[in-house]
């Protein structure tokens, strides 16, 4: 007999393992409060000790709380796997983000969009439903818990924080429980109502062409100048700017391929986003000295950071911004070049067409989020109005 049959006649002839959800121990250390509990394996029972919150957190039932929503998760995979026929033990919000939508979400979505999605779970979400049981939370809860945000955020940011929770509702609604049935039935975010007035954004900045060139101009290396004029004159996203290779370069044309947010190379937003860009000045003569300076690669990253792509963020920080701020009162990032890029675009003949091309949104998305009212156009405009009124009022006399 094989080693391997004879490992799989004793686990057939192991005792059926019942299941017992575990409570856990909390205990104290000089840098925050741990979880200890036993994990189960093919190997037998091992102590396992893991971080469960600061030691801010004062409140004995708030981390009795926080240990109870760990230690669902634990349980929940706990009885998945011994696909016990015992009631499953409570699901929070909590292990329902740790152990099933978190890892969904960074399996499948850009690397920027799980950040940003981990940022808003840790400020706004964790703290109103880390410790909730996902088949008990209601519409109710949630329309309360909105409004009362409204006192701490804009509308965009609100915004946010409502999407999130409904993805990870949405997400319950279509994943099975060791049931055989759906974890929850309904989506309670999908109709909650805001009770409250919710303020308004703050309005994008977008460079005008003189800040634009004056934000160039006091940028000290040559690689953060052309970084730089890549958003606020082609109109690329910083994170497609970060990840331009010098083989997506030809007969002055830049082909937008790829993004590389926060340093993770990858694909493009949308698939709107694929593009050819015409290389136009001042971006021509920095791409030439930038590329002479590095002895004139044909292949390769642009910006690249020991063969990866840089930060974008990071860089625009120590490179960019110092040198922006003496120069525009108005710095917002680069982002603002970009839609600066855009606005100069579309305010020169009123076409929403040229914007649209370079960009690479929706239409949809570059009316309501690029285009703004141009006061000198607006002034043209009525004037031209003007004169057909006057010519019409001379008609009417005849």
């Amino acid at each position: 007999m094989t080693k391997a049959s004879l490992l799989a006649l004793l686990k057939a002839d192991r005792p059926i393992r019942r299941f017992r959800p575990q409570t856990g121990s909390v205990v104290k250390r000089t840098d925050g409060f741990y979880i200890r509990y036993y994990r189960d394996s093919d190997g037998g029972r091992t102590k396992v000790t893991e971080r469960l919150c600061d030691l801010s957190v004062v409140d004995p039932q708030k981390r009795k709380l926080l240990a109870k929503s760990h230690m669902s998760a634990i349980n929940n995979l706990h009885h998945a796997a011994l696909r016990s026929e015992a009631p499953a033990p409570v699901l929070t919000v909590g292990a329902f983000w740790d152990t099933i939508y978190r890892p969904w979400v960074e399996k499948n979505k850009r690397a920027s969009t799980l950040r940003g999605y981990e940022y808003i779970w840790k400020l706004y979400v964790k703290p109103e439903l880390a410790t909730r049981p996902l088949d008990s939370y209601h519409t109710i809860d949630a329309s309360q818990f909105l409004t009362g945000l409204t006192t701490r955020l804009n509308g965009n940011s609100l915004s946010h924080v409502r999407a999130l929770m409904s993805g990870i509702f949405a997400h319950a609604v279509n994943t099975k429980g060791t049931n055989g049935r759906a974890l929850i039935d309904h989506n309670p975010i999908r109709d909650v109502k805001v009770l409250a007035n919710v303020g308004e954004s703050k309005e994008r900045v977008a460079y005008t062409p003189e800040e634009t060139i004056a934000i160039i101009n006091a940028i000290e290396r040559t690689d953060a100048k052309l970084f730089f004029a890549l958003c606020g004159v082609l109109g690329m996203r910083p994170s497609e700017a970060a990840a331009a290779k010098w083989e997506n370069i030809s007969k002055g044309v830049l082909k937008v391929r790829e993004a590389a947010p926060y340093g993770v190379l990858g694909a493009l937003k949308t698939k709107k986003s694929k593009r050819d860009l015409d290389i136009i000045e001042p971006v021509t003569s920095l791409l030439a000295t930038y590329r002479e300076s590095l002895g004139n690669p044909a292949s390769g990253l642009l910006f690249g950071n020991n063969g990866s792509p840089i930060n974008h963020n990071s860089f625009a920080k120590y490179y960019i911004k110092p040198f922006a701020e003496k120069v525009c009162k108005r710095w917002n990032g680069c982002y603002s070049g970009r839609h600066g890029a855009a606005t100069t675009l579309y305010n020169q003949d009123g076409d929403v067409r040229a914007a649209y091309q370079v960009l690479g949104n929706s239409l949809e998305v570059v009316m309501k989020t690029y285009v703004r009212p141009d006061v000198e156009q607006g002034r043209t405009g009525q004037a031209k109005y003007e004169q057909a009124l006057l010519k019409a009022m001379k008609k009417a006399k005849q």
